[in-house]
C-alpha cells in the first residue's frame, strides 16, 4: 500500500486525489447522493468513474475520492455492481483496504515532528487532518 502510494507522489508529486484521478484519466463526477451515500466507484470496460455527493463538505469529499482512488487501484476487477450483487462477500476487506489507501494517502507526517501527536488524541488528530477517525486509527496502528 505504502509503495503505490509513494509511487503516485513521485511520479505526479501531489496527494491530492482530485488531481491524481485526472492524472490517471479517471473520471469524477459530483452529484447529489442523498443523506446516505459519500461516493462509489463505477467501471465500465476501462472507463472508471468516481461519484461524490456534492452535499457533503469538501474534506469528506476529498476523502470520498481518495477512498474510491483506493478501489480503482486496488482492486480493479471490483465496482458498485459487484457491492450490490455481494453485498456482504468482500465489503469489509475492500472497504478495510480502500480506506488505509486513503490514510496513506491523506496524512502526511513526513514534514511533522513525532511528539507533536503524543498528546493528542484520535479526535484531535482527525481534525487536524481534516479526515475520519477510522484513518488515523489506520495510519497510526491504533486500532
Amino acid at each position: 500500500m505504502k509503495d503505490i502510494v509513494n509511487g503516485l507522489l513521485k511520479k505526479y508529486g501531489t496527494n491530492d486525489p482530485f488531481e491524481l484521478c485526472t492524472y490517471l484519466d479517471i473520471q469524477i463526477i459530483k452529484e447529489d447522493l442523498g443523506r446516505q451515500i459519500y461516493g462509489y466507484l463505477q467501471r465500465i470496460d476501462d472507463f472508471i468513474i468516481v461519484h461524490i455527493n456534492n452535499s457533503i463538505p469538501y474534506p469528506l469529499q476529498r476523502y470520498c475520492c481518495a477512498h474510491e482512488l483506493g478501489h480503482a487501484l486496488l482492486q480493479p476487477d471490483l465496482s458498485i455492481g459487484f457491492f450490490i450483487e455481494n453485498p456482504l462477500l468482500v465489503k469489509n476487506k475492500a472497504e478495510i483496504e480502500a480506506d488505509r489507501f486513503a490514510a496513506e494517502l491523506l496524512i502526511d507526517v513526513k514534514d511533522i515532528d513525532k511528539h507533536f501527536f503524543e498528546s493528542m488524541s484520535v479526535s484531535q488528530m482527525s481534525s487536524y487532518f481534516e479526515v475520519p477517525d477510522e484513518l488515523i486509527e489506520y495510519k497510526f496502528n491504533i486500532k
